[in-house]
């Protein structure tokens, strides 16, 4: 988020506040990917940032990187207006260029069953504070690397290998493995079918002027209340 900041505080300083965090996050996130070697797609323009922090009932549904079970994850893309099979399978692909605390995937470095698992808990005994690459094949670039790994047994995240065993899910792994370019097709796809999902409320909220950490209301409360501690403190002084 300090970057999203950073972003906002150069473009309203050259532009206005015309251009909400929201925007700044998706055109950064599409940013971020083209230049990592992903493909580029096309995001809406015009949304607001939020009056309020996400309730914890919504954090708390957000797909879970210990889900085993490909009908839960399906399910919760599906309440997101993300459908399709091939959604859950392609956006998962963006792990391609992520990486992930010990701790994420502790439930599967647990397991001893397999070599990767093996060394899973190995690296993290003696690290326990290190980023494990999510992608162990090319983890700095942008590729179909991410489901090479899953068809050999190295998929990071519980979740992750939940895709290679699953006989829908599988097929459309395989498939991405094999070719780039139906895998970069279908994450553009997926893509700007979420950056379009509606909004329970609808697109209602301000453009941050202050702060992409802080809601205008409250940056002026805060203002108020540093005013309120100047105005004191001046009082005692004099007094």
């Amino acid at each position: 988020m300090q970057l999203i900041e950073s972003i906002r505080a150069r473009v309203h300083a050259a532009c206005g506040s015309v251009v909400s965090c929201a925007d700044i996050t998706l055109f950064a996130t599409r940013h971020s990917i083209v230049v990592s070697g992903g493909p580029w797609f096309s995001v809406p323009q015009g949304n607001l940032d939020s009056l309020a922090p996400a309730s914890q009932d919504k954090v708390s549904n957000l797909p879970s990187p210990t889900t085993a079970s490909v009908a839960k994850l399906v399910e919760s893309f599906r309440t997101r207006g993300l459908g399709d099979v091939a959604d859950l399978v392609a956006l998962s692909g963006a792990h391609t260029i992520g990486r992930s605390h010990c701790g994420s995937f502790a439930d599967r470095s647990r397991r001893a069953d397999d070599t990767f698992s093996r060394k899973l808990a190995a690296n993290c005994s003696k690290h326990p504070d290190r980023l494990q690459n999510l992608d162990v094949v090319t983890p700095d670039l942008f590729d179909n690397g991410y489901y090479k790994a899953l068809r050999s047994n190295q998929g990071v995240l519980t979740s992750d290998m939940a895709l290679v065993k699953n006989k829908t899910t599988a097929a459309i792994v395989k498939r991405f493995a094999q070719s780039k370019d139906a895998f970069f097709r279908q994450f553009a796809r997926s893509m700007e079918k979420l950056a379009r999902a509606p909004k329970p409320a609808g697109n209602v909220g301000e453009i941050r002027r202050f702060s992409c950490f802080r809601t205008n209301a409250q940056r002026a409360d805060a203002a108020g209340e540093e005013e309120g501690e100047e105005e004191e403190e001046g009082f005692a002084a004099s007094a």
